[in-house]
C-alpha cells in the first residue's frame, strides 16, 4: 500500500542544495506604529517545502508553528515578542535534521518526531534543527530586528536563491548558507509512509518510530528467493538468509540493551551473544525480554531452522564441509568432511523461516516500544479513502 521511493544513481554524501526562494519582510507604519508582514515566495524549477518556528529576536528557537490551511489561525507564540521564522527544504523537498542527544544527522520529507538512530522523541521539529539551520534562524531574526530598529518602512529581503546557487561551488557563500547532505538509505516506512534518509541501513522511522529492520530484511530475502528460483547457488542462499537474520537480530538486541534497564549479568550475557546460533539466541530473547522469536514455528520448522543456522557457520568458515562439531551441534546425519548440499526447496524454506522469526522479533520489540500511532492511523485512513475512491470510480 505504500509508495516506493525511486532513486536513480544515488551518490552517498552528495550535497543537496537549498530549494531557494525569497523571504520578504514588509515593514509599514500603521496608526503611528511600526508593523511588519512576512512573505515567502519560490519560483525555481525544483521541489520546495517549508515549516515555521517561533524564535526570540536573538535567534533562539522556542516552538513549532502549526501552519494550517488558508484562514486557519496559527498557535499563539510561547512568549510575547517572538518572530515567526520560515525554514525551507532542500531542492528535493526534504529537510535535514540533527538529534540533540546523539547528534546523528538525517533527512526527512515530513515533520521528524523521532531520532532514527537513538529513538529520542522530540516535542517538535524545532528540537531537531541542524546547526546550519540555527545559523539561518539567527540571520533571519537579525535581519528582521534590524529592519524594525531602523524605523524605516520598506521591504527587506533574504535571498535564498543565492544560497541555492552557491551549492557545490567553491566561490564565497552567503553567511547564512546551508545545504543538506544525501545519506545512505532513503526508505519509506511501511507503517506510516514517512520518508527518511539515514546513515547506514537500519533505523527508526523518524515520523512514527517503527523500526525498518524487518522491511530491509524482507527486501534482502526477496533477492535471495530470486537467486534460489533461478538456479542458486543454494548453499549461498541459505548462508545469506541466515546472515540477514543475524544482522537484524543484532540490531534489535542492541536497541533493547540500550533502552531496557538490565542487570549487569544480563547485559553481559547479551553483549557476548551470537545470533547465528539459533537456540541460545531464542532462549536469550525469551528469558530476558519475553520475546519468542520461534512463535508459530512447529517442531519440524524449529529443527530445520536450527540446522540451517549451524550450516551457515560451515558455509562461511569451514568451506562447506561438515566437521565433528557441526554434526554434534546440529544432529545432522552426515559424515565428517562431507560437503553439505542445499536444494531450491531448502533455500526457500530457510528464507521463509527467517522472515517468520524476524517478524516475531519485530512484533515483540514494538510491544515494548510502541510506535507513534497518529501518523500510522493517518496513513491507514488515507489508504481507506483511496480504496473507496477507486471503488466508486469503477
Amino acid at each position: 500500500q505504500s509508495r516506493a521511493v525511486q532513486v536513480n544513481d544515488r551518490k552517498e554524501f552528495q550535497e543537496i542544495g537549498h530549494s531557494g526562494g525569497t523571504v520578504t519582510f514588509s515593514v509599514k507604519v500603521i496608526d503611528g506604529r511600526l508593523a511588519y508582514q512576512v512573505g515567502w515566495s519560490h519560483s525555481r524549477p525544483n521541489a520546495a517545502a517549508l515549516f515555521a518556528v517561533y524564535a526570540l529576536p536573538q535567534g533562539i528557537v522556542l516552538e513549532d508553528i502549526a501552519l494550517g490551511g488558508i484562514g486557519s489561525p496559527w498557535n499563539a507564540p510561547p512568549v510575547p515578542g517572538c518572530f515567526p521564522v520560515f525554514v525551507s527544504s532542500d531542492s528535493s523537498g526534504m529537510f535535514g535534521a540533527e538529534c540533540p542527544v546523539c547528534h546523528g544527522y538525517w533527512r526527512s520529507r515530513h515533520s521528524s518526531l523521532v531520532c532514527p538512530y537513538c529513538a529520542f522523541q522530540s516535542r517538535g521539529r524545532f528540537q531537531f534543527l541542524t546547526q546550519a539551520q540555527r545559523k539561518y534562524v539567527e540571520h533571519y531574526c537579525s535581519t528582521l530586528s534590524g529592519a524594525l530598529e531602523s524605523g524605516e518602512p520598506g521591504e527587506y529581503v533574504i535571498d535564498m536563491d543565492a544560497v541555492a546557487d552557491a551549492a557545490g561551488k567553491d566561490s564565497p557563500k552567503p553567511a547564512f548558507y546551508y545545504a543538506e547532505e544525501q545519506q545512505q538509505n532513503l526508505f519509506t516506512c511501511r507503517a506510516c509512509d514517512g520518508i527518511t534518509d539515514v546513515l547506514g541501513t537500519y533505523a527508526y522511522c523518524s515520523l512514527c518510530a517503527t523500526r525498518n529492520d524487518l522491511q530491509e530484511l524482507e527486501e534482502r530475502v526477496r533477492s535471495i528467493r530470486e537467486r534460489a528460483n533461478t538456479g542458486g547457488p543454494y548453499e549461498a542462499c541459505v548462508r545469506d538468509a541466515v546472515a540477514a537474520f543475524d544482522s537484524v537480530a543484532s540490531q534489535y538486541a542492541k536497541h533493547l540493551m540500550t533502552r531496557v534497564p538490565l542487570t549487569r549479568g544480563r547485559l553481559t550475557q547479551l553483549q557476548g551473544a551470537r545470533y547465528h546460533n539459533l537456540g541460545p539466541a531464542a532462549e536469550a530473547f525469551k528469558r530476558i525480554f519475553d520475546i519468542d522469536i520461534l512463535e508459530r514455528l512447529d517442531e519440524a520448522d524449529r529443527a530445520f531452522a536450527t540446522r540451517a543456522f549451524h550450516r551457515r557457520h560451515v558455509y562461511e568458515h569451514k568451506g562447506g564441509e561438515a566437521d565433528e562439531k557441526y554434526i554434534a551441534d546440529s544432529g545432522d546425519d552426515v559424515r565428517p568432511k562431507q560437503a553439505l548440499r542445499e536444494t531450491q526447496e531448502s533455500a526457500n524454506r530457510t528464507a521463509s523461516l527467517v522472515v517468520k522469526m524476524a517478524t516475531n522479533l519485530h512484533r515483540g520489540f514494538h510491544e515494548l516500544f510502541p510506535p507513534i500511532q497518529e501518523p500510522i492511523k493517518s496513513h491507514q485512513e488515507a489508504i481507506r479513502r483511496r480504496e473507496e475512491w477507486m471503488k466508486r470510480g469503477r
